[in-house]
């Protein structure tokens, strides 16, 4: 049975974990359902998330479809590929105006050629941060540029979440200019609503760092712990906390045991729920190489934490050095360490960067929704 024109999105991603660009899908499969508009959700079988939404008519989820990607799985490639097209094709004969809308690098490249060749004519894709940078060897940069820049052809409309995408689109990829909005990457902000100066911290001896990342080299945990060992030297009563897991957890957890730090260093793993955790922070640190615009810098400024980071990707669109954070150039650790200091020894600072006022409308949910449903009906 054909539907009536209307807003029918389907979203693919890979893996339905604990991260922003997950949260993102998430929020706007729903967020649009409760709008009114019709929508599913093609991801991989594996994540964290994945048993709260299983049961959901609406969401699809293929075995097949991996994160991972190697040339030894070619022929599981391919035929991920040919079963996309063919759940695509099967939604298109429901709903003929359907858009495909993909998050992530993997899904973005796979999805919009399945939309493509299953003859759906609008396909969007947000850039939570490129998969090509100036970290990996030429080969390999110039490999997924290409990749990316064929695949622009073919794509309708870019959602951006930070100006620094948009910078970058706009110098590698023909007509970007044309074809990009920019839609901030929004979080529940109604878990953030108690600034953390109004809260008793545990104990007010300690003074504690915190991070949210997965434990992959993206993240760059490492430069993090260095900074923080350097730290906890000259000030033995910081902590750090880390909220987060990945497949790098047993070498980080051999560093720590290696540099004595068991009794300083909290591993929390993936929690559901990060404010109540983050609400006993002083500080929120990030040593990111590679980033869209993270939600949980925008989460830590909700709870009035300073920020203290590598000025990495849409970063410095929330955090203003000095003013409510500090920014280091990346993989200058000892420069982020000499900031994590200073944030302890001088109150002032502390404060200063605590208190700052600024307007974090544009990364609240309903406001994101509402702007997807305006991109939407303009495509149409």
């Amino acid at each position: 049975m054909k539907h009536k024109k209307g807003i029918h999105v389907v979203y693919i991603i890979t893996k339905l974990e604990l991260g922003g660009a997950q949260k993102v899908c998430l929020n706007l499969f729903n967020g649009l359902e409760q709008n009114g508009s019709t929508t599913h959700l093609i991801s991989g079988q594996h994540g964290t998330l994945v048993d709260q939404v299983k049961n959901n008519k609406n969401i699809i989820l293929l075995d097949s479809l991996k994160r991972e990607l190697s040339a030894s799985s070619i022929l599981h490639e391919i035929k991920t590929f040919f079963n996309l097209i063919k759940q695509l094709r099967t939604l298109k004969k429901q709903y003929p105006h359907l858009i495909v809308h993909t998050h992530s690098t993997k899904a973005g490249i796979v999805g919009r050629w399945a939309a493509f060749c299953a003859g759906i004519k609008k396909r969007v894709h947000t850039i939570h941060g490129y998969a090509f940078h100036p970290h990996q060897s030429t080969p390999v940069w110039l490999l997924i540029y290409l990749v990316e820049l064929i695949t622009s052809f073919i794509t309708t409309q870019f959602v951006c979440v930070s100006s620094e995408d948009v910078k970058t689109g706009i110098r590698l990829f023909p007509k970007f200019a044309r074809k990009h909005s920019i839609i901030r990457a929004a979080v529940d902000q109604q878990q953030f609503f108690i600034p953390a100066h109004k809260t008793t911290l545990q104990n007010n001896k300690l003074f504690v760092f915190g991070t949210i990342a997965c434990f992959k080299p993206q993240k760059n945990m490492f430069d993090l712990l260095r900074a923080f060992k350097r730290v906890h030297t000259s000030h033995p009563h910081t902590r750090l906390e880390i909220i987060g897991d990945g497949i790098l957890r047993p070498k980080i957890e051999a560093w720590i045991t290696k540099h004595n730090l068991t009794k300083a260093v909290t591993l929390h793993g993936w929690q559901k729920h990060v404010a109540p955790i983050m609400l006993t922070w002083h500080t929120f640190a990030l040593s990111s190489l590679w980033e869209g615009l993270p939600c949980a810098v925008v989460e830590a400024r909700l709870l009035h934490l300073p920020v203290i980071s590598y000025n990495t990707g849409g970063i410095h669109d929330v955090i203003f050095h000095g003013e409510n954070g500090l920014l280091y150039q990346q993989k200058d650790w000892q420069s982020l360490a000499h900031g994590m200091s200073s944030i302890v020894e001088d109150k002032a600072l502390f404060n200063k960067l605590k208190n700052y006022t600024q307007d974090l409308s544009d990364f609240d949910t309903a406001h994101m929704v509402k702007q997807h449903i305006q991109l939407y009906q303009e495509l149409l």
